[in-house]
């Protein structure tokens, strides 16, 4: 089945403003550029997230982060080229210490926003959630100066496009440069 996500390609762009919206940075001021930071500007209206998260048939009340699988999810690819990530390559423990989620400089991981830690928290209009995940040196030079593409497939949702811009701007940032604590 088709849809026109046209009005949903508009309200992307303007929660990820494809020049300030993803970072290269240095997560732990070694002067090496290990993760990116992705900001997410609330520009919608506050939202309140709620004790369990809910998208088509994925929900976080029946989720087993020890028997996750992504590729049972969807596929994702940067300037399409495929990003594979098998679950024998999948440590949930690098998990939990390589997706980190800030908001108002509070940071959570993954299991507490699965164990509905957040549940209540308010992201006000204009407020920003941004996203450190951490990669591995190869993956990190894929992401150079220029435009790129981020693409997610899923049965879950229509497929999405995610452009941004990488600039002497925002690439080789410290951490806390981007995200306040």
């Amino acid at each position: 089945m088709s849809y026109d996500i046209s009005a949903l390609k508009v309200l992307i762009k303007k929660i990820f403003p494809p020049k300030e919206s993803v970072y290269i940075v240095d997560s732990n001021g070694d002067g090496i550029m290990d993760s990116i930071v992705i900001k997410a500007l609330n520009v919608f209206m506050p939202i309140e997230i709620p004790e369990k998260i809910e998208i088509g048939g994925f929900n976080t009340e029946n989720f087993d982060l020890s028997n996750f699988d992504l590729s049972e999810y969807g596929k994702l690819y940067l300037d399409d080229n495929p990003i594979h990530i098998s679950k024998k390559d999948f440590d949930i423990e690098k998990l939990k210490e390589r997706f980190l989620i800030y908001h108002k400089g509070e940071k959570f991981r993954i299991d507490d926003l699965i164990s509905g830690k957040l549940a209540g928290r308010l992201i006000a209009l204009g407020d920003s959630i941004n996203i450190l995940i951490k990669i591995d040196k190869d993956a990190i030079k894929k992401f150079s100066e220029g435009k790129h593409k981020l693409t997610i497939e899923s049965e879950l949702i229509p497929k999405l496009e995610f452009y941004f811009e990488l600039t002497k701007k925002n690439l080789d940032k410290k951490l806390e440069d981007i995200i306040s604590f």
